[in-house]
């Protein structure tokens, strides 16, 4: 086990499959733990840095969200149909079958 900054552990791969339940107990008491493999982070088990990840993920959703709806508005400035617009008949257009 290798302590670095931050209060992170870093194990291999080996030292994780010998010693899962306890660094599993390091991690659900808050501890930040990263297993490596041959000089290369393979996961990191923290649930507080899976919590601000999925933050993370919301945030930049939103901003995608908000993103689109500019760009759509910009376009239908401009003049552009959405593909709902583009298909729904147009009252003039509509033909009465009368016999």
């Amino acid at each position: 086990m290798q302590k670095t900054s931050g209060d992170t552990k870093k194990y291999t791969a080996t030292e994780a499959r010998n010693r899962f339940s306890d660094i599993f107990d390091e991690a659900y008491f808050g501890e930040r733990v990263i297993v490596r493999k041959r000089d290369r982070s393979v996961a990191v088990v923290s649930i507080a840095l899976l919590e601000k990840f999925e933050q993370l993920l919301e945030l930049e959703a939103a901003i995608e969200a908000h993103g689109a709806k500019n760009a759509l508005k910009e376009f239908q400035s401009e003049g552009g149909k959405t593909m709902e617009q583009m298909t729904q008949p147009e009252s003039n257009s509509i033909c009465s079958l009368t016999g």
